[in-house]
């Protein structure tokens, strides 16, 4: 049976966990943060409800393995009829923390491998996994946000929103250059 952690907002500065609580049966832990404990104002969305990170964490050596799982709800704005709209994301992520080996000068050319995606680095004897979950977050939210499959969008004419109701410009709205080609048949 793991030991089990629940950790609240005394460290403001990160997520944290010292190493010497990971036994060798593992560490359960589970964090609740309020949305203003992460830092999205750079964002198209907002964290509307309480982030939740459940993780397990297991150790071999100085290799540090971390399962987790976050979840929260964001508000976004659709891309197509521009309404603002709640989405909930769940993000699943597996970490593995390596022991931080010297100083790198950062001049030499290194190739990323695959495997090296999922590959963090800590210092001395605890992990920050703040930067893991704000990034699992980051990529559970579509580039493009819809309000929902099927949206309209907003008439590109009038700019009137086609989920609410349709609008009265003409459909047929051709160039004239390319009305010869309707005239074509294949």
């Amino acid at each position: 049976m793991s030991r089990q952690a629940k950790k609240s907002d005394s460290n403001p500065a990160g997520l944290w966990i010292n190493i010497e609580d990971i036994g060798d049966e593992g560490l359960n832990v589970e964090f609740i943060k309020n949305p203003s404990y992460f830092d999205f104002r750079d964002r198209n969305f907002k964290i509307v409800k309480d982030v939740t990170i459940n993780c397990t964490l297991t150790k071999c050596d100085e290799v540090i393995y971390l399962n987790g799982q976050t979840s929260t709800s964001v508000e976004l704005t659709c891309s197509r009829c521009l309404d603002n709209f709640t989405d909930e994301i769940v993000a699943e992520f597996s970490v593995e923390y390596l022991p931080e080996k010297g100083e790198s000068s950062g001049k030499e050319d290194l190739e990323l491998m695959e495997s090296d995606l999922n590959v963090s680095y800590y210092t001395g004897d605890s992990i920050d996994i703040l930067p893991t979950v704000r990034d699992q977050i980051l990529l559970s939210i579509f580039i493009k946000h819809l309000c929902k499959e099927n949206c309209l969008g907003l008439c590109p004419h009038c700019g009137q929103n086609l989920n609410i109701s349709k609008c009265n410009c003409k459909e047929d709205d051709i160039d004239e250059r390319l009305a010869v080609l309707k005239k074509i048949k294949l």
